[in-house]
């Protein structure tokens, strides 16, 4: 390696990149104004909304039978000496019709007072109408929705009892401004009025008399604010570094193949050992650039104090909080940045490397939100989780626990991921992508870079994004029932027949319909409870990596296995169907597009990996990406997909009959020992008896 060469390499390519206007802007001037803009949009809300609760003059209505006494009651609290009251601006408008004077602005709210009786009327009346509406709506929608246990219940009536409904404007938020003031002074008024009651029938002193309740905060405004702070940082520290190494890297190899001056730069001296050398430096200063500005800018504003900010808003970041951070952020940008010029080395042009570009950035983001679960401590096998043990480390270290070892530990395995990383990078570029335009023309007559191969990964994608788009934006996709059908169906069947139609794939060798050898049938009858009892271990222990809330967990379950579905609908639903068209839609197609791209070891890694990711679910990553490993691993020793769908629909029958059967399983040591053996030994038969699945 002759390091004058790479210099020279070096100076010449961050010339060129400086030049790109469009660099420029996404590198550098974003990350510059990313965090004061966030802020003073921050702060330009929080003082909107404060400037228009003290200037807004809240109209309002009073209606009903008990209207005198509601109005004595809501002028009494208004005409008190506390901060609420002093706060709200407000005006009694008289209206006949209360409800289309909302709706049309000309009031903020309106409250309705009914005296008992009639409350008790309305109530029983609303129960009975509610209760005709879920009868009519159990065959279609309530038998799916889960019990939510963060519903709040209304507060106990008892009979004969007044009621105060104050009506508003959801979608409106000075009418929702007002409902929560008026709500407080009314709640207020109830108080003082219950405590005037005790007071006439003999109670010696006031309510509040009884005993103090007061509470201490014994964290620091400054942990307090780091801890908000270290929550989000890696995330945004890392979508920086993919968003502005992204643009450098995409031209510095991608942007060159397809202006044609890769070519140019390979007739010279220089050697692709110094060209790929040059290029890594520059993509990784690029990285480093960005992480280190955006940092220093963080502190910059906050810590100068050149934004007011909430006075509880403190920021305290010592010398050694510093330094710590910096030794997780500089090998994580070594690490991103390999990442995109490894990808920006995959693409044969500038488009192709934007479209490749979405998956990894999405894959890249999810491990960076490990410090938003709750109960995950670095002091866990977390640690060793590239990106995650950064995100969580940085939490703990701006909150003030800087626990040196297992910082050093992150550190250290972030690192060691850079640097394979970067090896990696350099020998796939130096070895095999780093060609010109016109070798890439003689690839194309390769089986291996067929148009479907291409764009499979593409197609993938855009199924994972719209799997998150519809369960997030389509509330009528909210049913566990309509979720897993529409999913099962419009999201996986039918793409897999635009892709059969549009790259003319034959079906049958695409979705690997072949015949299997009949030995093969009791083996994957006995691999099917071994498996279960593995997977059982392997999800205890990834809850020590990823401590998951027991509530979490007992909702998971409540969602996927509702009560108020019978037994042989949850067995097609979660069994039948899913083992049928997941295992066509991923051992099917995608195994099939993929297949010539990587060895067959790492296959059933790739798979199980998007497997797991298209789960979503994080604590569910672990088990159904080792889930996807094995079905991928059967098909590639059975050839075909038959095996793996009886595999996957009995593990998934397993699971709901164990669930409804209330059956626990432990963690018996000796048990797993056996589970694993029998597991190897199912695996050994479907190996002596193999048919394998074609790769060429």
């Amino acid at each position: 390696m002759n390091w004058q060469i790479v210099r020279l390499l070096y100076t010449k390519e961050m010339r060129m990149l400086l030049r790109d206007r469009r660099m420029v802007v996404l590198s550098v001037i974003i990350p510059v104004v990313f965090m004061p803009l966030m802020l003073y949009a921050s702060k330009f809300s929080r003082d909107l909304t404060a400037r228009a609760r003290l200037e807004t003059t809240y109209r309002y209505a009073i209606t009903g039978s008990w209207a005198a006494e509601a109005r004595s009651i809501l002028q009494k609290a208004l005409s008190a000496d506390s901060p609420e009251a002093r706060a709200l601006k407000s005006q009694e408008v008289h209206t006949p019709d209360p409800a289309a004077a909302l709706r049309s602005n000309d009031l903020h709210i309106y409250i309705e007072a009914l005296s008992g009786p009639e409350a008790d009327e309305l109530l029983a009346r609303e129960k009975a109408e509610s209760d005709e509406k879920k009868k009519e709506q159990e065959s279609e929608t309530a038998e799916d929705q889960p019990p939510n246990p963060r519903r709040v219940e209304p507060p106990k009536r008892a009979g004969g009892t007044p009621l105060v409904r104050i009506h508003y404007m959801g979608n409106r938020d000075s009418s929702t401004r007002g409902r929560n003031q008026f709500r407080t002074l009314l709640t207020a008024a109830r108080h003082d009025a219950a405590g005037l009651l005790l007071k006439e029938h003999g109670f010696p002193v006031d309510s509040q008399s009884v005993f103090a309740l007061d509470t201490d905060n014994i964290a620091s405004n400054a942990e307090v604010t780091g801890s908000t702070i270290g929550r989000f940082l890696t995330l945004f520290v890392v979508a920086l570094l993919l968003t502005g190494g992204a643009t450098a890297a995409m031209d510095i190899i991608a942007g060159e193949k397809e202006r044609g001056t890769l070519e140019t730069l390979l007739t010279t001296a220089a050697g692709r050992g110094e060209i790929v050398a040059a290029k890594q430096l520059l993509i990784i200063s690029v990285g480093l650039f960005i992480t280190v500005l955006q940092v220093l800018n963080l502190l910059f504003y906050l810590t100068l104090k050149l934004i007011e900010l909430p006075p509880d808003f403190v920021i305290d970041v010592p010398p050694a909080s510093l330094f710590a951070l910096a030794l997780l952020f500089i090998p994580m940008a070594a690490f991103v940045s390999s990442v995109l010029l490894t990808l920006s080395g995959y693409a044969k042009s500038y488009k192709e490397a934007q479209m490749n570009f979405f998956p990894v950035y999405m894959v890249s983001i999810i491990p960076s939100l490990a410090s938003l679960l709750p109960g995950v401590s670095l002091r866990s096998a977390i640690v060793l989780v590239p990106l995650a043990n950064v995100s969580v480390a940085t939490r703990e270290i701006l909150v003030g626990r800087l626990d040196w070892p297992m910082i050093l530990v992150a550190s250290a395995v972030m690192a060691a991921t850079a640097a394979i990383m970067v090896r990696v990078s350099a020998r796939t570029l130096s070895n095999e992508r780093l060609i010109t335009a016109t070798q890439f023309d003689a690839v194309e007559l390769d089986p291996s870079h067929s148009p479907f191969a291409r764009d499979v990964f593409k197609w993938y994608a855009v199924l994972w994004a719209l799997l998150l788009g519809t369960a997030i934006a389509v509330p009528q996709l909210a049913t566990l029932r309509r979720q897993l059908l529409f999913n099962q169906f419009v999201l996986f069947l039918l793409p897999m027949a635009l892709m059969i139609w549009r790259y003319r794939l034959n079906a049958r060798e695409a979705l690997a319909l072949r015949p299997v050898r009949p030995q093969v049938w009791p083996v994957i009858v006995m691999l099917v409870p071994s498996g279960a009892l593995v997977a059982n271990g392997l999800a205890q222990l990834a809850t020590r990596v990823l401590p998951v809330p027991r509530e979490a967990l007992e909702q998971f379950g409540r969602t996927i296995f509702p009560a108020s579905i019978p037994t042989w609908q949850l067995l097609l639903l979660i069994a039948v169907i899913p083992g049928i068209v997941e295992e066509l839609a991923f051992r099917g197609m995608l195994l099939y597009g993929i297949r010539r791209r990587f060895r067959p070891l790492m296959l059933p890694l790739v798979i199980g990996a998007v497997f797991g990711f298209f789960h979503v679910s994080l604590f569910r990553l672990v088990g159904t990406g080792v889930l996807g490993v094995v079905l991928t691993a059967i098909v590639l020793l059975t050839g075909s997909i038959f095996p793996a769908m009886l595999f996957h629909a009995a593990n998934n029958a397993m699971a709901v009959l164990i669930v409804r059967n209330e059956f626990a399983l432990g963690y018996d040591p000796w048990l797993m020992v056996s589970a694993v053996a029998i597991f190897a030994l199912g695996f050994y038969l479907l190996y002596r008896n193999r048919t394998p699945y074609p790769l060429r």
